[in-house]
């Protein structure tokens, strides 16, 4: 089932794929030209196999280069222009590679230079050719299946209401807008865009609309302003984006963007913002789910008989819980308190020596066992195995009133354990500092940086009550 907020990071997997099949495309090209054609003379005809072997080779080597250029980001696709020059040098920096790694290692076989040259001219044509048909009709999809990213404009006037059909005729930019923020009453939209208030009255069409963007088209507003319309968009899990002057280009996390040569700021993406990063983690999370239900099968089976032994009721406790972009999913553990644990108090956090624990979970919390059922979640597709705690519903829809930087901590999966949990900043302490561990985690991710998590968690077993 298609999401829309996952559209652009199908689009990228689509490009990506497509790029490859091209280059297998140009390699049948290549060779029926260069041997079967008879335009060009050639004595025996090589093994096909050993040719498309290095094909396959050069396209994983390709597909890597650019990936760390940047073409397959989530972003709005860059000019045309610049994505000749950034594919021609990405393919040139390929062939460096390759011919580098054939001298080294002195391959045996001789490849046909003629072929060589004919396959790097037919490749750098089918990437232009299929990345422009990819997104003309994955754009048309999107737009037939109501996917397009949802846009909501603020601040715009008569002398930029063009923004709005710059995005309306763009059907590469994913994007279609949904209303409008002026001060200009009068305001004449064209394509029929409605006009929903004043840009002061952006918080409340947030909670009334359903939104994915917010492009704010001046900046002729108090610095203040902005700032709160940044925590409005934040608390709904919105993108906020602002057109520039020419001049306020800045450095730092913040983007630059464009959408049909309209340029656009935002804050940069998070390492795990890029389908690379994700596809990374979440090949570690099934394997790590795998094994760790394997392992913990025994010591779940060995729990599970205990805890009917010491207290009537279920073995496993089902809680729903906030994860990924504030969907709500149900939470497995194994059973540490009373089954009326909450009927007098309502929904609490636990504290230390919590009366309602039974004792043998306060064993399982104080080992960390009791997090094992989560495996299962992890393997779902619910969880990851490192990530920011998820949160309950009731305490989420309270934290993004009063706590400023919360609901980012949602853009990814929730995991087992996290950065500020292996510090010790779980159960009953205090919030803004585990956000700004959670923060931490997303602007450093890396494999190793898991891995560490991972690690310190089998060690760590600090405020685990």
């Amino acid at each position: 089932m298609f999401r829309r907020k996952d559209a652009r990071a199908y689009t990228v997997v689509l490009t990506i794929c497509s790029d490859f099949i091209a280059m297998l495309l140009a390699f049948g090209l290549t060779w029926w030209i260069r041997f079967r054609s008879g335009l060009i003379p050639y004595g025996d005809t090589p093994l096909w196999f050993q040719y498309l072997a290095v094909v396959a080779l050069w396209a994983v080597v390709v597909i890597m280069i650019f990936h760390i250029m940047g073409l397959y980001s989530i972003r709005t696709p860059l000019p045309f222009l610049s994505e000749v020059a950034k594919i021609t040098q990405g393919l040139a920096i390929s062939l460096a590679l390759l011919f580098a790694l054939a001298f080294f290692l002195r391959a045996q076989h001789h490849f046909s230079r003629a072929s060589v040259l004919l396959m790097s001219v037919l490749t750098l044509s089918l990437f232009l050719l299929q990345r422009k048909l990819v997104r003309h009709y994955w754009g048309m999809f999107l737009r037939h299946h109501d996917l397009l990213q949802r846009v909501l404009l603020v601040g715009v006037g008569e002398e930029n209401a063009h923004i709005i059909t710059k995005i309306e005729k763009d059907i590469h930019s994913g994007r279609k807008v949904v209303g409008l923020l002026s001060d200009e009453k009068d305001l004449q939209t064209p394509h029929n865009v409605p006009l929903l208030g004043l840009p002061g009255d952006l918080p409340k069409v947030l909670d009334g609309q359903e939104v994915d963007e917010v492009i704010l088209g001046t900046l002729q507003v108090p610095h203040g302003q902005i700032s709160d319309w940044i925590l409005a968009c934040e608390k709904h899990l919105v993108q906020f984006r602002l057109v520039p002057d020419l001049f306020e280009i800045l450095a730092s996390r913040v983007q630059l963007d464009f959408i049909s040569g309209v340029p656009l700021l935002g804050l940069g993406d998070f390492p795990l913002d890029r389908p690379f990063n994700r596809i990374i983690k979440r090949i570690m999370d099934i394997v790590g789910s795998v094994a760790g239900l394997i392992l913990s099968a025994p010591i779940m089976a060995v729990a599970a008989l205990l805890i009917r032994m010491e207290s009537p009721g279920p073995v496993f406790y089902v809680q729903e819980r906030c994860g990924r972009e504030g969907r709500i999913f149900k939470l497995y553990k194994l059973r540490t308190m009373r089954v009326d644990a909450e009927k007098e108090t309502g929904p609490v956090w636990t504290r230390e020596n919590d009366p309602r624990r039974t004792r043998f979970g306060g064993i399982l919390r104080k080992l960390n066992i009791d997090e094992t059922p989560q495996f299962w979640n992890v393997l779902k597709g619910e969880m990851s195995l490192v990530g920011p705690r998820p949160e309950r519903p009731h305490f989420v829809e309270q934290f993004k009133k009063e706590i400023r930087h919360y609901m980012p901590r949602h853009h990814c999966k929730a995991g087992i354990t996290g950065w500020a949990q292996v510090n010790g900043l779980r159960g009953n302490t205090p919030l803004d500092e585990r956000i700004r561990y959670d923060l931490f985690y997303f602007e450093n991710w890396s494999l190793w940086f898991d891995l560490r998590i991972i690690l310190a968690t089998l060690f760590n077993f600090k405020n685990a009550y």
